[in-house]
């Protein structure tokens, strides 16, 4: 199974712009992962009962960040081992 990252914002939020930034060096730095922004207050999409606050991280359908995370944590996250 691919990874996939969804990076969920919102356009008034004060870290977000970070999240954006963040979500950009993920794709660069792990081209191997699918890596979405989903702006919370501009889509079609359901958006899950998790996602209460933003930017929230969901790596492979587990919310692994609520806010932006250090460097330390993305590679934690991406070298752990894929179950599904």
């Amino acid at each position: 199974m691919k990874t996939t990252l969804k990076v969920y914002v919102a356009e008034h939020c004060s870290g977000c712009t970070e999240a954006r930034n963040t979500a950009i060096r993920i794709k660069r730095d792990y081209p191997d992962v699918t890596v979405r922004v989903i702006d919370i207050t501009d889509t079609g999409e359901i958006i899950p009962d998790e996602i209460f606050a933003t930017p929230t991280y969901v790596l492979n359908n587990q919310v692994v960040s609520l806010g932006n995370p250090g460097p330390d944590d993305i590679v934690r996250w991406m070298n752990q081992p894929r179950t599904r």
